[in-house]
């Protein structure tokens, strides 16, 4: 794993360093942070040749550097003796544990720095209702196209399903390549059921499908008052003219829409409403951390100190308006989906791993941030003898503690 670097940039990554002589004694070992963080072993002229993460640096450097692996001693370098230095940085959580390793793994080896992370990019649902054949697919590039973007789901199988429930309430094609054929495709068993709107063979002109698929779009963002109406409106009509198979039909596809509101999908939303404050331990009873994510793009703000002062926190959110006033100036880099991979792998964790998360809202203010840290306080490690002031009320609806 050895890659270019240089004293100074390392220095510049990293809290602390310590030069070393194999083996690691006691003595050497006692002046390595107990703390949570991430560590750099370099070689000879700071040659890069481990990074790793740990819930306690001394332990796991101990471990690495002690233990004796007979299956890697030998297909590898025995750390204890080419080991000439120890960097490290700490962080609060797993979050800033894992963004930090993140940021620095990319920063010493740029083209291979992905393939030594443990997380994915996450599954989001696109569609492009203005493209020549727009269908709803699930996919790991989010804003790589043009189109809407809708998430995150946590597997693969959730999108899918999720895509699935948006077809059905739509009368969406389900077969591209049979969508790609049209007008001048058979009609499927979908249509032939009434449960396609037909594009394949020209029963819809695909002007007016794009139309549909829009309006799917917005229903897929959480619109879906008007799209239940049109369908309890349609049950009650055949209802009335006794067509019951129809009415059944119509009852089992708005049970179906219930579906939505599962906890699987309870943070679906759009691409561009990918942005959070988020909270998240410091190892302090008294203190928070504090992080501002704009779909990939991730920024440290200043810790909040516990019990809150309501102006501080304020500050906070209005940092955050900065930092979003700046999305158009940000030129998204590669790392951005492997960010907002760890920022839904938060979102989905549970409440010891990913602290809190309150999805942005221009409205949001003080009390409502406040009443949120303080409703997560024994996730976030904060002293329960604290209590937030200046506050009331319940936390806000958007708020997500993990």
């Amino acid at each position: 794993m050895a890659g270019p670097t240089h004293s100074s940039d390392l220095a510049g990554m990293f809290d602390g360093r310590l030069d070393v002589a194999a083996p690691l004694s006691d003595e050497q070992l006692r002046e390595i942070p107990t703390k949570r963080g991430v560590f750099l072993l370099t070689a000879e002229d700071d040659r890069p040749i481990l990074l790793t993460t740990a819930a306690s640096i001394r332990s796991r450097l101990r471990g690495r550097l002690d233990e004796k692996d007979p299956e890697h001693s030998s297909r590898s370098a025995d750390l204890r003796t080419i080991t000439r230095a120890v960097h490290w940085r700490l962080a609060g959580g797993r979050f800033e544990t894992d963004w930090r390793y993140l940021e620095i793994a990319r920063s010493i080896w740029p083209k291979s720095y992905a393939k030594l992370l443990s997380w994915k990019p996450p599954w989001f649902v696109h569609v492009d209702p203005d493209e020549e054949y727009p269908h709803l697919r699930r996919t790991r590039d989010v804003f790589a196209e043009a189109g809407r973007y809708f998430g995150p789901f946590e597997t693969a199988r959730s999108a899918e399903k999720f895509i699935e429930i948006v077809q059905d309430a739509f009368d969406l094609c389900r077969d591209i390549q049979c969508l790609r054929r049209s007008p001048n495709a058979p009609r499927c068993s979908y249509g032939q059921m009434g449960r396609c709107l037909s594009p394949c063979d020209g029963t819809i002109g695909m002007d007016e499908y794009r139309r549909q698929v829009a309006r799917a779009a917005d229903f897929a963002a959480g619109r879906r008052t008007e799209r239940i109406e049109q369908l309890q409106e349609q049950m009650q009509s055949v209802a009335r003219e006794l067509k019951f198979e129809q009415a059944s039909a119509l009852k089992a596809r708005l049970a179906r829409l219930t579906e939505l509101e599962s906890p699987a999908y309870r943070h679906v939303s759009t691409g561009d409403e990918f942005r959070f404050l988020m909270f998240q331990p410091s190892g302090s009873r008294r203190r928070v951390r504090v992080f501002l994510a704009d779909r990939g793009a991730v920024q440290q703000a200043k810790v909040l100190e516990y019990p809150l002062d309501s102006k501080k926190v304020q500050r906070r959110i209005d940092r955050m308006v900065r930092f979003l006033a700046g999305s158009g100036s940000r030129t998204p880099d590669e790392a951005y989906r492997w960010r907002m991979g760890l920022i839904a792998r938060s979102l989905f964790a549970g409440p010891s791993q990913g602290g809190l998360l309150i999805r942005w809202r221009s409205d949001l203010s003080a009390e409502e941030v406040g009443q949120a840290i303080g409703a997560a306080a024994d996730e976030l490690g904060l002293s329960k003898k604290g209590r937030t002031r200046k506050s009331g009320g319940n936390a806000p609806k958007n708020a997500e503690s993990k």
